[in-house]
């Protein structure tokens, strides 16, 4: 039986720290690889529905952020399969799917954490005035859902938007973190990035996905987390402070 990541960092009871970047350069892929770690490939298309690295020109158009400096995808995805290390793939643009697909097909599923902002996790209640909304990058549960059905060894990883700074901190949101568990239970998802702040998390919002089997993403690089001791996926923006894991 072939483990996905997920099932084996919960069986392992230990935490994971994987590596969050928007640029792959062919230097940092290199040491990453090298050094048994880890890599986040962010999957878009254009237009034209030829794929690459970054996000979406509607963010581009909506930021006035220059496009990111990556390399090729396919060039990446070639190196990575001559590797054993974890890989984050990053479903940026709803049309991408088909990329993310044949991705994880050459990468191996097991190896592999697919991750998409979701329709049903879009809240307003901590989104800033004038905050931009990116269409292109929202997709529903069910292209998770669909993602498990065909590869059943790939972790699945939903992210949700603008929930309340203090859900994981607050006794008030206890419908709402239910409802959320729920979503991820009937559409068998692994784990789910939250996007609140990492301080707010303790070892109790941490076991309210666990007893269902689900594991929270917390950043690591803004917060003192010595006070979490239940399992959770960390990632950071540092790719040396990213755990060395390629035995997954």
């Amino acid at each position: 039986m072939v483990f996905s990541l997920a099932q084996k960092i919960l069986k392992s009871k230990r935490t994971v720290i994987l590596f969050h970047t928007w640029t792959v350069t062919r230097d940092l892929l290199a040491q990453a690889i090298r050094e048994n770690r880890s890599m986040d490939l962010d999957v878009s298309v254009d237009d034209s529905g030829n794929a690459y690295l970054g996000h979406p020109q509607e963010y581009h158009d909506k930021t006035h952020e220059p496009f990111f400096n990556s390399m090729p995808l396919w060039e990446a995805v070639d190196a990575l399969a001559r590797s054993n290390i974890p890989v984050i793939v990053d479903c940026k643009h709803v049309n991408a799917w088909p990329v993310v697909e044949s991705v994880v097909t050459q990468l191996r599923p097991e190896r592999c954490l697919v991750h998409s902002f979701v329709s049903e996790l879009k809240f307003d209640a901590a989104r800033a005035e004038g905050e931009p909304d990116f269409v292109t990058e929202w997709s529903s549960i069910e292209a998770l859902q669909e993602m498990k059905r065909k590869f059943p060894s790939i972790t699945t990883t939903a992210s949700a938007k603008w929930l309340p700074a203090d859900v994981l901190a607050s006794d008030k949101y206890g419908i709402l973190l239910a409802s959320i568990v729920r979503l991820l239970q009937e559409n068998r998802v692994d784990t789910i990035c939250l996007n609140v702040p990492n301080s707010t998390f303790s070892d109790t919002a941490l076991a309210l996905f666990l007893r269902e089997g689900i594991l929270a993403h917390v950043g690591v690089d803004d917060a003192e987390l010595t006070h979490l001791s239940q399992v959770y996926i960390g990632e950071t923006d540092t790719l040396e402070f990213a755990s060395r894991v390629a035995l997954f």
